[in-house]
């Protein structure tokens, strides 16, 4: 029996079971990934992403599973974005941070506790990122981005993520990705306040040098999990070629509002 008639006598109402993904992956000597593209591909739904279902065709979702994405920070925004785009079905994810785990990141930090402390932020999102999602490839780079050295993996992703928290760094990031014309998310975030652009310049949000405001003002969990959303909704409308932001946001959790800039 090939894998794909396999599949197809394993659906339920046109979802395939996790059960019937490790059931092929014993038969046929294969990979969790490659039942997932196998079924995607012939229009094959996993069960787990039936409730991206009415917002996500099948066929988005197979061009989400073939997508790349490089998330540069793993903290903060970091960490949320990924498990988000973990969560709902993006193929591959390259994250680059050389920072490890600290006490002070576990208010706000995805997958920051007692028992990660110390440990490479990278690392550690890999590790629980491939637990919620066994098709997923991730890549870890353990050192800090720097353009000079690391420019070569903006040409591997469909979509490059700004999770950093050094303004300077952000502006050269986005700069890069503007001159290579890579499709860029940024987002940051302080206090009650975020903000947000697409495949934009930064100079003109950035116009006063120094560390970013957040070293003032703190980053409480609820700014960066809403920060988190919008970048991961703007990643997937871009993947999916969706219309996207188009002038740079913020978002004012105080009053509830959101500000074009």
């Amino acid at each position: 029996m090939e894998l794909l008639t396999f599949i197809k006598e394993q659906t339920i109402d046109g979802f395939l079971p996790l059960k019937s993904s490790y059931m092929a992956m014993e038969r046929f000597s294969c990979t969790f990934r490659e039942v997932e593209a196998m079924a995607l591909k012939h229009n094959i739904t996993p069960l787990r992403y039936k409730r991206n279902q009415k917002t996500i065709s099948v066929e988005e979702q197979y061009t989400l599973f073939q997508s790349t994405v490089l998330i540069i920070g793993c903290g903060g925004l970091g960490g949320f974005v990924s498990e988000i785009l973990t969560r709902i079905g993006v193929g591959t994810l390259i994250l680059c941070d050389g920072d490890v785990f600290e006490e002070h990141n576990m208010n706000r930090q995805n997958f920051s506790s007692p028992k990660t402390l110390g440990r490479l932020k990278a690392e550690v999102l890999k590790e629980k990122l491939e637990e919620i999602n066994p098709a997923l490839q991730v890549r870890t780079i353990t050192t800090f981005f720097a353009p000079e050295k690391d420019a070569h993996l903006i040409h591997e992703a469909d979509v490059i993520v700004d999770a950093l928290d050094n303004p300077d760094l952000k502006c050269l990031l986005a700069r890069l990705c503007y001159e290579k014309q890579k499709a860029f998310v940024h987002g940051a975030i302080a206090g009650y306040y975020s903000q947000f652009a697409t495949s934009a310049l930064l100079e003109p949000l950035y116009a006063q040098k120094g560390d970013g405001v957040e070293k003032k003002v703190g980053n409480p969990s609820f700014t960066v999990c809403f920060a988190a959303s919008i970048q991961s909704t703007e990643v997937v409308k871009l993947l999916l070629g969706k219309p996207h932001l188009q002038t740079p946001l913020m978002g004012d959790l105080w009053e509830y509002e959101l500000i074009s800039l």
